[in-house]
């Protein structure tokens, strides 16, 4: 792997390669459906891969890399052991927000290697999985798609699935709570031409911060070359004023049809299909290295696909932190969980210091009427569960055990129907509303001796690798 910075993908695979990290699958796979089969058992084994063969594509595909939070520490650099885990992120990932780094251009890099343009774009070259059995067709996962802000002018990053429809159209999707569907609003009432493009194996750093929700006026790509310690490159694209992750593998260039639209479904993250409708992009022009390496995540409930999206929740996390504590200072933990397991919405789960029975109700209803940024809690969260300062937030066993062994009667749960909903909770009704719930499952206040969970004292301080020869 030669052509790497060291903060680019192919150093981050030449390191779990020595490892011992990564696999490469040398026979030839189908990309519909056979690649995808074999991906997700890949993941689920803990392994970063590298699928060389792929039936009728010109490149290698490669995936896994960021499964867990000790991979994405890893990437950036940080001593990551065992116990590295999302909170040890978050805590990193919050450094970088307090020192960011602002990127610098580059006037050549190996992304520019190859250049095509006109008849010579074909994106059926490379090897994008379909899915899926109802998937609308082969979905680009793994891009980091950027724009510019028609309201400051800045670059705008996110992570967009995008539907291949013909050998130079794609579909670029955005969420309701996106900047990019702003952005798609603005040109289609303008009426310009909107360009676009999508980074295919842009560093770790981007990935991330791409998938992360930054504070208004604060730039993903600073944030970016906070978190790995050195700037990110940029180079302009060759078709529009665009400036593109100059260390990834690939970079897709298109202009985007505002009025063309188009809708499609892909099987989503919480194990459920998703449809979306969004404009078709015309592609202007592919340039990607020599020996080009086609970066994808497995989508559905799986690993990679779980642990990038987890990053979006930090900075949610410590706005309701920061929110909660001011009224409730003797809250103990708070983790806002986004686990598949749990369907497509957030669960927040609550430790305190309780100084009443009634206190934890309050909480729960300060909580869901809290904000986490630009959208309400209620919106995007399915249920909240307050605990003792006794139980671990962040083990989702400890949260259920309490729940179930502590929940005393009926007036302990808060049922909040019909609250507006947003379009990836699929069960919603026609004017996109569901229920929410809280539940307090802390000890009632007369009934705390014979509640009390047990505990071996020093128990954290004995470790079985040290009795083992």
């Amino acid at each position: 792997m030669q052509d790497s910075s060291p903060y680019d993908l192919r150093s981050f695979l030449s390191a779990l390669d020595a490892n011992g990290e990564l696999v490469r699958i040398h026979r030839k796979v189908d990309a519909r459906f056979e690649l995808p089969a074999l991906l997700e058992q890949l993941e689920r084994a803990g392994k970063a891969y590298i699928v060389e063969n792929i039936k009728g594509r010109d490149f290698p595909l490669v995936g896994g890399l960021l499964s867990s939070a000790r991979r994405m520490g890893l990437s950036v650099g940080q001593s990551a052991g065992p116990d590295y885990d999302h909170r040890a992120h978050a805590r990193v990932y919050g450094e970088a927000l307090q020192h960011p780094r602002t990127p610098v251009e580059v006037s050549s890099a190996p992304v520019k290697d190859v250049i095509l343009t006109g008849d010579d774009i074909d994106l059926g070259k490379l090897p994008v999985p379909t899915f899926f059995e109802l998937d609308s067709g082969p979905f680009i996962t793994g891009a980091v798609g950027l724009s510019r802000d028609p309201e400051d002018g800045h670059l705008n990053m996110g992570f967009y699935r995008g539907l291949i429809t013909g050998k130079d159209t794609v579909v670029v999707n955005a969420s309701s709570l996106s900047d990019l569907r702003r952005i798609y609003a603005a040109a289609e009432a303008s009426g310009e031409p909107m360009p676009i493009a999508l980074a295919i194996g842009a560093p770790p750093a981007v990935l991330m911060c791409a998938s992360g929700k930054t504070p208004p006026g604060v730039s993903e790509l600073d944030i970016a070359g906070g978190l790995q310690g050195g700037p990110v490159r940029l180079i302009k694209c060759e078709t529009s004023d665009l400036r593109v992750p100059a260390d990834a593998e690939i970079i897709i260039e298109g202009v985007v049809e505002p009025n063309n639209k188009i809708e499609n479904t892909l099987g989503e993250f919480a194990g459920q299909y998703g449809p979306e409708t969004a404009p078709v992009t015309r592609v202007t022009a592919i340039t990607h290295r020599k020996n080009a390496m086609y970066y994808s995540i497995m989508a559905g409930r799986n690993p990679e696909h779980n642990t990038i999206g987890a990053v979006s929740t930090y900075g949610m996390q410590r706005i309701i932190a920061d929110n909660l504590r001011q009224q409730f200072p003797n809250i103990h933990d708070i983790n806002v969980a986004c686990e598949p397991r749990l369907g497509a919405m957030l669960h927040i789960f609550i430790s305190i210091a309780k100084t009443s029975d009634a206190e934890p109700r309050k909480l729960l209803d300060a909580a869901f009427g809290a904000t986490a940024g630009i959208f309400p809690v209620s919106m995007i969260t399915k249920r909240i569960v307050v605990v003792d300062s006794d139980v671990d937030v962040f083990n989702l066993e400890e949260v259920e055990w309490a729940t179930w062994t502590r929940l005393s009667g009926a007036e302990k749960i808060l049922i909040k129907p019909n609250v507006k909903s947003w379009e990836l909770e699929r069960c919603v009704n026609d004017d996109m509303e569901s229920v929410r719930v809280g539940i307090d499952a802390t000890m009632d206040m007369d009934a705390v001796d014979k509640l009390l969970k047990p505990v071996i004292p020093g128990s954290e301080t004995v470790k079985l690798e040290d009795y083992l020869d």
